[in-house]
C-alpha cells in the first residue's frame, strides 16, 4: 500500500491551481464541480484531466484509481493506506470508452476501507461526487506485455526471459526491438527484477518489468498451484471481457451498416446528371469552379435543394450576409443547410449525432465529401448554419 508521505506527483494528470480548493473540500464529505460551458475554460481552471488509454483493457477502474489518489492528495483526513480501491465503487455518466479525445463526465464514489487497516468493516463511510475530464487517447506506441508481472522459478532451472513475454507487436507491423536488462542468479534463492523494453522503428517503446524469485523446489510447487489457479481466473475473466467486446463490436457493426445503407440512400436522392451532384448553372455568381467552396456551396444548394443564394462574397461573411438577406440561421446542424466557417462554406447532407457530412468544393483544390464534427473543421471554427427554404 502506498504511503502518504511518499506519494508523488502523478503524470497524465492536470488539476489548475486555482480550482484544487473547489475541487476538494476537506470538510464535507461530497463535492460537486461544475464545468464551464467554454471547453478551454474548464480545462484550464476547473476539472482535473485523466488521461486514459484507449487500449486500456479496464478504463473504468483507471479513472476510478485517479479521483481517489487526487482526493487523497488534497483532502488529509482520507488516507489511502485505509482505503482498498479495487473494492471501491464507481458510478460514471458521460463516458464513451470507444470515443477518442476529450470528454466530461460525472462519477459517484464510495470508498471502501482496507480489511487489514480497518479489520472487517469494508466501509469508511466516504463518498463524493466529483466532475472530471477524460482524455482518450489513441496509442501508437509498441505494445508489450508479459504473462505475469512475477513468477516464482526452480532453483538450478535454465534462465528464458523471453520465456515469460506474453506478446510483443507495433501497429506498423513491424516486430519491435526487444532490450531485456537485469540478471537472474538461478543458483542462489532470491529476488531479481527484469526490465524490459520495446523499441519501435519510429523510437517509442513500451517497458514492462517482471519480479523473477528463485525458491526452492517445494516452494515452487505451492507458488506453482497457486499461479495456475490464479491464471484460471483471469482466463475466465479475460474470455468475458472478449466475449463482452465481441458483442459491442457486432452491435457496432450492426450500427454502421444501418448508418451505410442510410448515407448510400441519401447519396442517391442527391445524384444528378451522369450519378453526380457536380453540374454547374451559369447563374453562379462565383468564380474558379469546384477549386472555389463559395461557388461550390451555392451551386450544390442549386443543385440539392433548388435554391439559387445570393452573391454574400467571401466565405466568412456568409452567415451575417445571409441574416441580412432574411435566412434564418443557428448553430444547430440539418440536412439541406449550409455550414459556415470562419473562412469556409460548405453544403451539409445529413447530420449524425454530433457529425455531419458535408459537401463542398476548395478543398485540396477540388469537390469533396466528408465527416466533420457539428462545431469545427480542422483549422476553423464553426460561425453557424444557414437554413435553406
Amino acid at each position: 500500500m502506498q504511503n502518504k508521505n511518499l506519494k508523488q506527483k502523478r503524470t497524465g494528470i492536470a488539476i489548475a491551481s486555482l480550482a484544487a480548493a473547489a475541487m476538494f473540500a476537506a470538510a464535507a464529505p461530497a463535492t460537486q464541480v461544475f464545468a464551464s460551458d467554454d471547453e478551454t475554460a474548464y480545462l484550464a481552471a476547473d476539472l482535473p484531466l485523466i488521461e486514459v488509454s484507449m487500449q486500456d483493457a479496464a478504463p473504468l477502474e483507471t479513472i476510478k484509481k485517479s479521483i481517489i489518489e487526487l482526493r487523497a492528495d488534497v483532502d488529509d483526513s482520507l488516507d489511502l493506506d485505509a482505503v482498498d480501491i479495487s473494492a471501491s465503487q464507481i458510478d460514471i455518466q458521460g463516458f464513451d470508452r470507444l470515443k477518442s479525445g476529450i470528454q466530461t463526465v460525472t462519477a459517484r464514489l464510495s470508498i471502501a476501507g482496507d480489511s487489514e487497516e480497518n479489520g472487517t468493516d469494508k466501509s469508511v463511510g466516504y463518498s463524493f461526487i466529483q466532475n472530471a475530464t477524460v482524455q482518450m487517447v489513441k496509442s501508437t506506441a509498441p505494445q508489450l506485455k508479459l504473462k505475469s508481472d512475477a513468477v516464482t522459478v526452480n532453483n538450478g532451472d535454465a534462465w528464458n526471459a523471453s520465456s515469460y513475454i506474453s506478446y510483443i507487436n507495433d501497429d506498423s507491423g513491424i516486430l519491435p526491438a526487444l532490450v531485456v536488462e537485469g540478471n537472474v542468479d538461478m543458483s542462489q534463492d532470491g529476488d531479481y527484477r527484469v526490465n524490459y523494453t520495446a523499441i519501435d522503428t519510429e523510437g517509442k517503446t513500451a517497458t514492462a518489468s517482471l519480479l523473477v524469485s528463485v525458491r526452492t523446489p517445494e516452494e515452487v510447487i505451492r507458488a506453482r498451484e497457486e499461479a495456475e489457479r490464479l491464471a484460471a481466473e483471469a482466463a475466465a475473466a479475460e474470455a468475458e471481457r472478449l466475449a463482452q467486446e465481441q458483442r459491442e463490436k457486432e452491435e457496432a457493426e450492426r450500427r454502421a451498416a444501418e448508418e451505410a445503407a442510410r448515407l448510400e440512400a441519401l447519396q442517391t436522392a442527391a445524384n444528378y446528371e451522369g450519378g453526380t451532384p457536380m453540374y454547374g448553372s451559369s447563374d453562379n455568381p462565383y468564380y474558379g469552379g469546384w477549386s472555389n467552396c463559395a461557388y461550390g456551396a451555392w451551386q450544390l444548394a442549386h443543385n440539392l435543394s433548388g435554391v439559387n443564394l445570393p452573391s454574400w462574397g467571401y466565405a466568412g461573411s456568409w452567415l451575417w450576409s445571409a441574416q441580412a438577406s432574411g435566412y434564418a440561421t443557428g448553430t444547430a446542424p440539418a440536412a439541406g443547410s449550409i455550414a459556415v466557417y470562419s473562412g469556409h462554406v460548405a453544403y451539409v447532407s445529413a447530420v449524425n449525432g454530433d457529425m455531419v457530412y458535408i459537401m463542398e468544393g476548395g478543398f485540396n483544390g477540388g469537390y469533396n465529401e466528408r465527416w466533420v464534427n457539428k462545431d469545427y473543421i480542422y483549422g476553423q471554427s464553426l460561425q453557424g448554419y444557414i437554413y435553406l427554404p
